[in-house]
């Protein structure tokens, strides 16, 4: 179908909206997209109603473009994404489409991190190689030699330790800027800029992405520094992965999950906070709780964020990107989270536009939740105060 045929369809995050769809286009969102898009008939033929669920960005279809903005607006979204970004106009400008104008936010944003890296200088560490010729280099790889044919003698089989930038930091970096540049959703002022940070990884070799990828690319004490470009990168990748599931129908697609992206955002500041303080943040960890039990497979949590103490924890906060309606789930949840550690209070954060706060005692137990939301819309300056403000009530509550 030609780019003049598709039909675009602009939806805000949580709010319904009726929307005229093919049958293809149907059956393409409920097989790729059922997480994303809440999609009911109406009582018209042909016409559906669409609601986002918590994710904002670009989807394209056999026949339709639906473009999700955020419910809060463009300069807010910036902020958490990357509160401690200068926002840049690329040389063709950010376009009115927030779903667009989120990616190549990002993708400008990559492109600053990977020449921040390059100017301090890319990571090395000793990695191994392998190669054959009519010299010996480092040891003799006596399995391979003994396995080539004829058992040639003219060709030696070698393994020896290289001092290169070519490791897993950056090869993650550069694959995911790679797959960023490729999308068919990104401006191409953003596109130029990321593609000319890259020339400084061109001696690194571009590897497949998976989130085993990502996992064994956690940062360590060599390289903490990586820390803020290994998160964009695997937030990118979450991102625009739903845009490559196969199939026969074309479907690129770029996704923000906004729970994630405020989790972070939240959990951030907070740790920003606690630097110089006993107590650490442990975001989204992995809880067993309960007692080993042979024959039975043991119950594990995974709370948003925790803090601790001494390795043990202290206080559990839950973020919920919607208002505070349904409450009575979320407090549910929290209270088995505390239950279920040890721990005397728990937070739990919704987003706002000011700050409130109220507490709940119960009657039987020493647990307190805390309720509160947190401010994400207006002058950058003010959001940033009160995430400060949570975080110092964290210390406090903690101390």
């Amino acid at each position: 179908m030609s780019e003049r045929t598709i039909r675009s369809h602009v939806l805000t995050e949580r709010s319904p909206a009726e929307c005229r769809l093919s049958a293809e286009d149907v059956t393409f969102l409920l097989d790729r997209h059922r997480a994303h898009i809440r999609l009911v008939p109406s009582y018209q033929r042909g016409r559906y109603r669409l609601t986002a669920t918590g994710h904002i960005g670009t989807i394209v279809g056999p026949g339709c473009r639906v473009v999700i903005r955020p419910k809060i607006p463009l300069p807010n979204l910036f902020h958490l994404l990357d509160p401690s970004a200068t926002i840049l106009a690329t040389e063709d400008q950010v376009r009115p489409e927030a779903g667009d104008a989120a990616l190549d936010f990002l993708a400008v944003r990559l492109a600053q991190l990977l020449t921040e890296r390059a100017t301090a200088g890319l990571h090395r560490a000793y990695a191994e190689r392998m190669e054959s010729g009519p010299f010996l280099h480092g040891q003799l790889d006596l399995p391979a030699q003994l396995r080539a044919p004829n058992g040639r003698r003219d060709r030696l089989h070698c393994r020896y330790e290289e001092f290169t930038a070519d490791v897993l930091c950056n090869q993650l970096a550069k694959a995911t800027a790679e797959m960023v540049v490729r999308s068919s959703l990104i401006g191409d002022g953003a596109r130029a800029v990321l593609g000319r940070s890259l020339r400084a990884f061109d001696d690194v070799s571009l590897i497949l992405l998976d989130h085993a990828t990502f996992e064994a690319a956690a940062p360590d004490r060599l390289t903490q520094a990586y820390r803020p470009l290994l998160d964009l990168c695997r937030l990118l990748f979450d991102a625009l992965a739903p845009g490559q599931a196969s199939g026969t129908m074309p479907g690129p697609a770029f996704l923000l999950d906004m729970e994630r992206v405020f989790e972070h955002y939240v959990s951030a500041g907070i740790a920003r906070t606690l630097a110089e303080s006993p107590c650490h943040v442990a975001l989204q960890p992995t809880c067993v709780v309960t007692r080993a039990s042979a024959g039975r497979p043991q119950l594990k949590m995974r709370p948003d964020i925790v803090i601790q103490r001494d390795g043990l924890p202290i206080a559990v906060l839950d973020t919920k990107w919607k208002n505070g309606t349904g409450l009575t789930s979320d407090v549910y949840q929290v209270l088995a989270y505390c239950t279920a550690l040890g721990v005397l209070r728990a937070v739990l954060v919704y987003p706002g536009r000011r700050d409130r706060l109220w507490n709940y005692e119960l009657a039987k137990t020493p647990v307190v939740v805390e309720m509160r939301t947190l401010r994400v819309v207006g002058p950058r300056a003010a959001c940033l105060c009160s995430l400060d403000r949570l975080g110092r009530a964290v210390r406090k509550a903690t101390s």
